[in-house]
Order: C-alpha cells, then sequence, then structure tokens
C-alpha cells in the first residue's frame, strides 16, 4: 500500500536527539500541531502507530495531551498498563519519536480483522456441541472461570441473551459503539455458540445454563476491523474484568513485537488465549493466533474434514467446527422467517467452540492452571489427518469429556464427576430452514496489513 511505501521510506532516516529539556508530551504536541496545520500524505492515508515510552514518568507526561486528541482523532488509544499510546503520525514524527531515547519503540499498529467466511449450505440447528463433547459434560453449578470475547459486541436484547446477569462488557474507546450493541453480526453469532441457552426454543450453545460468566469487549464496528492496539487495549479490559479465558475470532496476516509481547506477559499469568487460525487456505501465519502464547484453532465441517479456507500453519493447535454452524445473530439480521439466527462458517465460528469447552471444563477443576487446561485440550484432542499434531488440524478436534477426564486425573484429582448433560439437541424445526440472502450480512475474508 501507499502507507507501507511511506512507511519504507522513513526507515534509514534518523535526525538529531532533541534538546534536553524537551519531554515526550511537547514533543508530541509539537509533532500534533504540525499534523494538523499540513497534515502529510502518510497521516492522510491513515498510518497509525504504538509508541511505547520506557517507564510511566514518561507516559504519564502527556496522558492529558491524550484525552484533547481522541476527540480529534490524532491519538487514538492510550494504553497506561503498557506506557503506551496508538495514534497517526507523520514521517518526521515517528523519526523524532525514535530518536529520543526515552521511547522505547514505535511500530506500525496493525490491522486486525474478523475471521468469518461466507458460507454455502446453512443446515440448522449447530452440530458442533455433541462433536466436542460438550453434551457430555453438564456445566457446572457455579462456575468461577470468567470467558471474555473480543469482538463486535453482543445484540443484548436478543431472546437468547436478555436478562442474562451473568454478561457484562466494555465499550469501544476507539468510538465503534456500546458493547451491548452489536452492528456487524459476528460477535454476537460467536457468544451463541458459547452461551446459547438450552430452553427448546433458538439454539444451544457449548456452556448452555447460563451459568457461565461472561465479559465482552466491542473493538469491531460494522465493517469489521481494528488494529493490534485495540487489541492490547481490549485484552487489557478482559483482564480487569477477572477474565481467565480470552475468546478471539479475529486476526491479520502482520506480527507486532507490542502485541506478541503483551499476550505473553497475560498467559505468564495465567490466561488461556484462544484465536481464530485465518481463512486463507494457505499456510501463511495469522496474529495473535499464531503467537506462542496464544491457542491456534482451525475449523472443520461436520464430517471432521478441513474446511478448504481454514490456515494450515506450525502454530495451528485446535480444531473445532467451523462450517455452516449455526448461531445467533442481531434481531432481524437473519434471513427468512428466523430473523434472529443464522449460519455462518470460518475459523471464527470454530474459536467459539474451543474457548467455550475451555469454560466448561476448567470451571470445574478450578485448581487446575491454564497451562494445565491448554495441555490436557491437546493431548485429548480427536487426531485428525496425519498421525500426531500436523499443521491442519495441529493435535485434532477438541473434546470435553476426554479434557475434563485427563485433568481430573492429575491436578483436578478429587473433583466430583458431573453428571452428563440430559438437554436433547435443538427440536425439529427450530431454525431448521433457514436460508441465506446472497451472504449480505457477513464480512468475507477481510484481510488487512
Amino acid at each position: 500500500s501507499k502507507a507501507t511505501v511511506s512507511v519504507l521510506n522513513w526507515l534509514p532516516r534518523r535526525v538529531a536527539p532533541p534538546p534536553p529539556h524537551t519531554t515526550p508530551y511537547t514533543m508530541l504536541r509539537t509533532a500534533l500541531a504540525v499534523l494538523a496545520v499540513c497534515p502529510p500524505a502518510l497521516a492522510a492515508d491513515g498510518a497509525r502507530f504504538i509508541v511505547r515510552f520506557k517507564d510511566e514518568a514518561a507516559h504519564r507526561s502527556y496522558a492529558a495531551l491524550t484525552v484533547q486528541d481522541l476527540a480529534n482523532g490524532t491519538i487514538e488509544v492510550d494504553l497506561p498498563r503498557w506506557h503506551a499510546v496508538a495514534a497517526r503520525l507523520s514521517d518526521d514524527a515517528v523519526a523524532a519519536l525514535e530518536a529520543d531515547t526515552r521511547v522505547e519503540s514505535v511500530e506500525i499498529d496493525h490491522r486486525r480483522s474478523v475471521q468469518a467466511h461466507a458460507e454455502l449450505e446453512p443446515r440448522g440447528a449447530p452440530y458442533g456441541v455433541a462433536m466436542v463433547q460438550a453434551d457430555q459434560v453438564a456445566e457446572a453449578a457455579a462456575p468461577s472461570k470468567k470467558l471474555c470475547i473480543i469482538d463486535s459486541g453482543l445484540d443484548m436484547a436478543h431472546p437468547e441473551f436478555a436478562g442474562n446477569g451473568n454478561i457484562g462488557g466494555s465499550d469501544d474507546p476507539a468510538g465503534t459503539g456500546k458493547w451491548s450493541e452489536d452492528t456487524n453480526s459476528h460477535g454476537t453469532h460467536v457468544a451463541g455458540t458459547i452461551i446459547g441457552v438450552q430452553d427448546g426454543a433458538g439454539v444451544v450453545g457449548v456452556n448452555a445454563a447460563g451459568r457461565l460468566p461472561v465479559h465482552i469487549v466491542k473493538v469491531f464496528g460494522r465493517r469489521g476491523w481494528a488494529y493490534s492496539s485495540s487489541m492490547v487495549g481490549a485484552l487489557d479490559e478482559c483482564v480487569d474484568a477477572g477474565a481467565t479465558i480470552v475468546s478471539m475470532s479475529l486476526g491479520g496476516y502482520r506480527a507486532s513485537s507490542f502485541e506478541d509481547r503483551a499476550f505473553a506477559r497475560a498467559a505468564a499469568d495465567g490466561v488461556l488465549l484462544i484465536a481464530a487460525a485465518g481463512n486463507d487456505g494457505t499456510t501463511r501465519d495469522s496474529y495473535p493466533a499464531s503467537y506462542d502464547s496464544v491457542v491456534s484453532v482451525a475449523a472443520v465441517d461436520r464430517r471432521e474434514a478441513l474446511a478448504y479456507f481454514s490456515q494450515r500453519t506450525a502454530q495451528v493447535e485446535l480444531a473445532g467446527p467451523g462450517v455452516d454452524v449455526m448461531s445467533t445473530v442481531p434481531r432481524g439480521f437473519g434471513p427468512g422467517s428466523h430473523a434472529d439466527y443464522g449460519s455462518k462458517s470460518g475459523t471464527s465460528m470454530a474459536t467459539p467452540y474451543v474457548s467455550g469447552v475451555a469454560a466448561l471444563v476448567w470451571n470445574h477443576v478450578p485448581a487446575c492452571t491454564a497451562a494445565e487446561v491448554r495441555r490436557a485440550l491437546g493431548a485429548t484432542a480427536k487426531d485428525l489427518g496425519d498421525a500426531g499434531r500436523d499443521h491442519s488440524f495441529g493435535h485434532g478436534l477438541v473434546q470435553a469429556r476426554a479434557a475434563l477426564d485427563a485433568l481430573q486425573a492429575s491436578c483436578g484429582a478429587g473433583a466430583a464427576t458431573p453428571t452428563p448433560s440430559t438437554a436433547e439437541p435443538t427440536p425439529p424445526g427450530q431454525c431448521t430452514d433457514v436460508t441465506v440472502d446472497g451472504g449480505a450480512w457477513y464480512v468475507s475474508n477481510p484481510y488487512y496489513d
């Protein structure tokens, strides 16, 4: 892109360090003032950077500027936990910041997008619940492990979620709207796979009793993309809300060292991170799924065959049902007479099956660590494709009952075995005649760098 070319132009260039009395605050104020008067081509193209300072004092020195410039769109996100800010900067501003000894790093803020793919043949009630053995494990009576979904929000007025007091959320600081609203449909679909209630109507989720504590962080608007800095800010929201599982049906092709560091720290602090492997059907890595700290999820169909669009990489760790997945959509978004439900395909749809199983299992053995749960999910997965771990399926299809049995025999020794669910699949006729009107409400493989 033109922005990328412009960035490459400044990479070899360096400027003299600013005078000793120059602070990050005055330096950024000067740079942003120049942008306001004569914005260069790079800023006009929307190039966005993550600026990280070396200590808290440097970050605090321009905190007031952050509030001021959030309003006019120059500084987009403040990340105090990381002494960083995401901002739109000119070539000269970037070079000046790189030369300052108080600045640790300046890197491009890469885009991240939802990982939903246009599907072809919706076929009614979810088949994935039985495939992942979620119908063999009852939801814990008092789940303590909270799951956080980073996505496009959730239609809280949907009959599947209305009145569920175990759902909370955080609005997008970038201004895409309230967490309890979803103009994209992606986030509502993901949530239905995890917590759709078994009530004889609609769809059934992996955790179908309505007891799982869930936190929704909105980062996507109607267009279905955000930035790597948005992911870090959303991760902070998840951690602050007490989540120990983070589900991310999203990704992008460019790695970010800043984002990588944030996810690595969260994993080290005991958070289980799960993300979509990507929908391009190639061997190219997608991020954040391809960071070592994150479980990368591939998609399979109802016959346990790899979806044609699913990425094939060394980072793929687990697989979940991701083709023609029936779930919730914002009221009126779906086609036909069942306008509150619809079918989508993508590694985005496989990811909530894996994160939902992680929550279902972990809440029965809360003494186990995130690392132990991650290992158990891999060790007990149903091997698909080549024997052992491979680039298409990872360890294989996630299995809830098998993982729980393994955890109870190790870190969860002595825990009571839950009574298998007696819930029946959604009765015939419930959302079985849904058709798709050209896929108008799907985000079809939108990759950005």
